[in-house]
């Protein structure tokens, strides 16, 4: 019985300093923390018993009045505030100086639409969701991510303070026509926005670039030039899962370039190119069935042909 009533009590007093109220304030000591857009109007509220009027301090230094601001019986409203506003207000006895409540005023903005993209870089073995948020928030802001398969109950992936972030999707399920749902949910104190990514994995597939890739002169072939690259080396098995590939050259000082596409190789011969001239390269990579997208560009090589 004892126990059962210290735990009561100490509940009680833990409720009397640490308070939530039905605005999204919070209570802490006494200490009243509250929310407010940038640009928007803000009221503050004194803590008096009846209606007395009240002295309201920034800093504890007295808040000069002006036409940006109106202050009315024990209620201070700020118009169309801005950063420098935020701060520690504190509401005062006019005689005694005594304060009545303080409020702790934080501002920021409400979380934008979380932006959010799924690729399957390393096909077959996972997914990665990226996100990030439209906006900075200057608010503690908490990104909360979950997936599902199907119908499937929903698995949670991600909960953190970060304005962007990964979501790994393991042991995904191939060849489906059921899609995933990725849902990332933007939460702080002025509100919440969130993003649901529908997507079926084989539609996503996107390789990371080739890598060292190289380019050289042939010799005796002063119209031809080698090129040379490896599989992206987070692609879990060329031999398995094959890659195409795209090349893309041009001259120098051209604006116009020629691009083909080969099959499952890692070299090829650049012909019928002008005599002496230094070209330009890079190299893509695809799924080999046409599925999702191609990666982005390898970094840019170049060579000179092989002088006449």
């Amino acid at each position: 019985m004892y126990l059962k009533l210290t735990i009561i009590l100490r509940t009680m007093m833990l409720l009397l300093n640490i308070l939530v109220t039905t605005e999204g304030q919070t209570v802490v000591d006494g200490v009243i923390t509250q929310y407010g857009q940038i640009g928007r109007n803000i009221t503050l509220l004194c803590k008096t018993t009846g209606n007395r009027m009240a002295e309201w301090r920034l800093n504890d230094s007295e808040i000069i009045r002006t036409k940006d601001m109106e202050l009315t019986g024990t209620s201070l409203t700020l118009f169309n505030v801005i950063e420098s506003q935020e701060g520690r207000y504190s509401c005062h006895n006019l005689e005694s100086g005594n304060v009545y409540s303080t409020v702790s005023l934080l501002l920021g903005y409400p979380p934008g639409k979380p932006q959010v993209a799924c690729w399957s870089v390393r096909y077959p073995l996972n997914v990665v969701c990226s996100w990030k948020l439209e906006n900075q928030t200057y608010l503690p802001t908490r990104i909360n991510v979950t997936y599902r398969y199907g119908i499937g109950d929903a698995e949670h992936c991600s909960s953190e303070e970060t304005l962007q972030g990964n979501c790994i999707i393991e042991d995904i399920q191939l060849f489906s026509k059921i899609p995933y749902t990725l849902k990332v949910t933007a939460t702080n104190p002025l509100g919440f926005r969130s993003t649901i990514n529908q997507f079926i994995v084989e539609k996503i597939i996107k390789p990371d670039p080739p890598t060292d890739v190289s380019v050289s002169p042939i010799p005796n072939q002063p119209k031809k030039l080698l090129l040379q690259w490896k599989p992206p080396v987070t692609w879990p098995d060329p031999s398995l899962f094959l890659l195409k590939y795209r090349i893309k050259y041009w001259p120098e000082g051209s604006t116009r370039y020629r691009m083909i596409e080969i099959s499952d190789q890692t070299s090829y011969n650049l012909s019928g190119l002008r005599s002496r001239a230094l070209y330009f390269v890079q190299v893509a990579a695809k799924d080999f069935v046409d599925n999702g997208a191609a990666s982005d560009w390898s970094a840019t090589v170049s060579a000179r042909l092989w002088p006449n």
